[in-house]
């Protein structure tokens, strides 16, 4: 096992301490839910191909911080499902590009009312101002993570590899 250095760490301060404790919980919390939900991981890949358009598998990967080989092979299944479908690339014809079918469309809706289904219920009792002030404070964190985890270069606003759902 790879030891981590910490020694020039600032110290941590028991409420950073509970909210890293947190925040691993949220993440088996989500693990869980994707691995029971039918939901597969080739899914998570129409909602980059519906925003941006018909794109490269390699600017694919790319967005969805994937190695190309994986993305490659998950973008079979999608094509297999007939969720999105290969076009030629017109800039050049011995490439293709992926973009999604109207099944792929149709499943990317149905996947994103599904979220907003599940945080409807997980918020029903949350009064509106804290789930405000909630989210103000989840982007903040978002893009403060972003900035030590990747950089200060990095957009925090861009496609992460858990961008979608």
């Amino acid at each position: 096992m790879t030891s981590i250095d910490t020694s020039s760490a600032p110290a941590r301060t028991p409420a950073a301490e509970e909210l890293v404790e947190e925040f691993g919980s949220l993440m088996r919390v989500v693990h869980l839910y994707k691995a029971q939900s039918a939901t597969r991981s080739a899914h998570s890949l129409l909602f980059p191909v519906a925003h941006h358009g018909p794109l490269r598998t390699t600017a694919l990967a790319e967005i969805v911080h994937a190695d190309p080989s994986t993305t490659s092979r998950q973008v079979a299944e999608l094509v297999a499902e007939g969720l999105v479908e290969r076009q030629d690339d017109p800039g050049d014809r011995r490439a293709c590009l992926i973009a999604t079918t109207p099944a792929g469309r149709a499943a990317v809706s149905a996947l994103r009312a599904q979220r907003a289904r599940l945080f409807a219920d997980a918020l029903s009792d949350w009064a509106p101002e804290e789930i405000s002030t909630f989210t103000t404070d989840l982007r903040r964190f978002r893009e403060a993570l972003a900035a030590a985890a990747l950089g200060p270069q990095t957009s925090p606003t861009g496609p992460l590899p858990t961008q979608e759902p």
